[in-house]
């Protein structure tokens, strides 16, 4: 089964290129779309789009790279034009297949992880990965795990650990969240079915309503979506480092939200 795969990226080159060699070498699963969307890139994000194209190939003589561009909407902040991001890149990668996933460029990605989503992947089903974090949830969710690795750069990422980690809690199992507490298997990365999207997207730009993640997950799970995450998908994400770094030439002066 073919799905997308959508990332967004400013001025995280470096980083970006250290994720991306552990998502494409990782993958365990070559039948796939890698959908980019930039927004003011950095001349060393365009460098590396560049080279991209090449370097999914090696690994994966199937997968297509496709880099589509945001326009800044003025009229909102600087966060809210990040989810307008993710909204074209989701709307991107439903316009080519059934199903689309969303990873960051501060992402570490541990064996087989595309392979174990799309091998759960079921129409009324998100399906998650096991997601080792630096952040710390509002509280417990049995798809995260707490861990701080550093920043996915080579300098910085413990490989080591992450490696540790895998071999302690990858197993070949699929955990359905209770329909009353699905936030239980949301974590990322994700997959799920562009039905649900066309029912239940945009994100909202603005947290005039809540935060627009859980307001579309909240709306899913309303529609009977199941939620079910897997260990056999290990995921380190460090959590916002690029919207936390030095802003893109343009943005500087937007409001936050």
């Amino acid at each position: 089964m073919r799905v997308s795969i959508v990332n967004c990226v400013s001025t995280a080159a470096r980083m970006m290129r250290f994720s991306d060699e552990s998502l494409l070498r990782n993958a365990g699963h070559g039948d796939f779309d890698y959908v980019v969307v930039k927004w003011l890139a950095s001349p060393e994000v365009e460098e590396y789009l560049s080279e991209l194209p090449r370097l999914a190939m090696e690994r994966h003589p199937a997968c297509r790279v496709i880099v589509t561009e945001h326009v800044t909407d003025p009229t909102v902040g600087y966060v809210p034009n990040l989810r307008a991001m993710m909204n074209r890149g989701f709307c991107g990668g439903f316009s080519i297949n059934d199903y689309a996933g969303l990873v960051n460029t501060d992402c570490y990605f541990g064996p087989g992880w595309l392979r174990a989503l799309v091998d759960r992947a079921k129409p009324k089903r998100v399906i998650n990965s096991f997601h080792v974090t630096a952040a710390v949830p509002p509280r417990p969710v049995a798809a995260i795990m707490t861990e701080n690795l550093g920043r996915p750069e080579p300098e910085t990422f413990d490989c080591r650990r992450f490696a540790q980690i895998c071999a302690e809690y990858k197993r070949e199992n699929t955990i359905i969240a209770p329909a009353d507490d699905y936030r239980q298997a949301a974590s990322m990365p994700y997959l799920f079915h562009r039905d649900l999207w066309e029912r239940c997207g945009p994100w909202e730009l603005t947290t005039e309503n809540g935060a627009p993640d859980v307001r579309f997950f909240n709306r899913a799970a309303a529609t009977g979506a199941e939620f079910a995450f897997t260990h056999a998908s290990v995921v380190y994400h460090h959590e916002a480092v690029e919207r936390r770094g030095r802003r893109p030439a343009g943005a500087e002066r937007m409001s936050e939200e």
